[in-house]
């Protein structure tokens, strides 16, 4: 497998990420201390949701088990319920991902986005759009999430229970991975609309967007600290990708991690004090000054986008 299992471009609708199976044990990891994280685990030409203790990388459970492409997870932020995309669907005959929620525990899945149901004279769906990369807004109520419903990839958000949809970006480029702030005023997301992939924020319905990267590099899913202060994100700007961390308002971006072996998709940890990321297809904690750094997964497999358990 490559080092890139899918393609590093904006908006592939699966991971962006650097998900490369690695040889390896799953020997116990050394203790990082408290909380939990999930995240998507490649393999067989399937992805699936999985759990995992920080601590020592404990207590492994795999929480989807359908025959598709499950990605992108949050927990909800009282920790009940997971959004995630897949691209499990009735229709054979074209391929798109929808968002679903599911209880914490893989149980009681339902379905809150849909494609159109009109079909052409095969019997395939005419609308091949995709609604992709959720993020639960952080009082619960709302869910901020990309799709190509209006031929490019827009923000929109919906309540929780899928409805109500607006749509909060308008623009011929191509805009996603939309992130909250903690106090739900913001949201940051990454877009090309200046030619190349930079994190913009806005506020929560669609206003006052500001470009925080400006630079030539491509930077991708940001990630808000629990104090709104800080935004981690992912950025090839030193040669390859690795996770940097700027200020709320796009100033003094400082690198993590080495851009060797290539690293990304940040998560924090909800107390502040660690980041979870991706590196050579295991999941890896740090501190916040990318002090640290211990490996949480191992072995055959290929794990990515880890996403802290809002309560530790």
């Amino acid at each position: 497998m490559t080092t890139f299992r899918r393609t590093a471009t904006l908006f592939a609708l699966a991971l962006p990420l650097l998900l490369a199976a690695c040889g390896g044990t799953n020997e116990p990891s050394p203790d990082a201390g408290p909380g939990r994280l999930m995240f998507t685990r490649a393999g067989n030409g399937f992805d699936d949701i999985y759990t995992v203790d920080v601590s020592h990388g404990q207590n492994l459970q795999q929480v989807s088990t359908s025959f598709a492409l499950d990605e992108w997870a949050s927990w909800s932020p009282d920790t009940f319920k997971i959004v995630f995309q897949s691209d499990l669907s009735l229709d054979t005959l074209t391929a798109h991902f929808q968002i679903y929620v599911m209880n914490s525990d893989g149980s009681n899945i339902s379905q809150l986005t849909f494609a159109d149901t009109a079909r052409d004279s095969t019997g395939a769906l005419k609308d091949t759009s995709s609604n992709y990369q959720p993020a639960w807004s952080p009082n619960g109520a709302q869910i901020a999430f990309a799709s190509s419903r209006d031929s490019n990839s827009e923000i929109y958000v919906m309540d929780a229970n899928g409805t109500n949809v607006v749509r909060l970006t308008d623009n011929t480029a191509s805009d996603g991975q939309p992130a909250w702030s903690p106090d739900g005023s913001k949201i940051a997301f990454a877009t090309n609309r200046d030619g190349n992939a930079e994190i913009y924020v806005m506020n929560a319905n669609g206003s006052g967007l500001v470009n925080l990267t400006n630079n030539s590099a491509i930077d991708l899913l940001p990630a808000w600290s629990p104090d709104g202060t800080k935004i981690a994100f992912q950025s090839d700007r030193s040669t390859n990708f690795a996770v940097w961390v700027m200020n709320a308002d796009g100033s003094n971006p400082v690198r993590l991690t080495s851009p060797s072996p290539v690293s990304g998709a940040p998560s924090w940890s909800p107390d502040g004090t660690r980041i979870a990321y991706e590196q050579g297809g295991d999941i890896w904690v740090m501190n916040a000054d990318g002090s640290n750094k211990i490996r949480i997964t191992s072995g055959f497999w290929a794990d990515g986008f880890p996403h802290w358990r809002p309560i530790l």
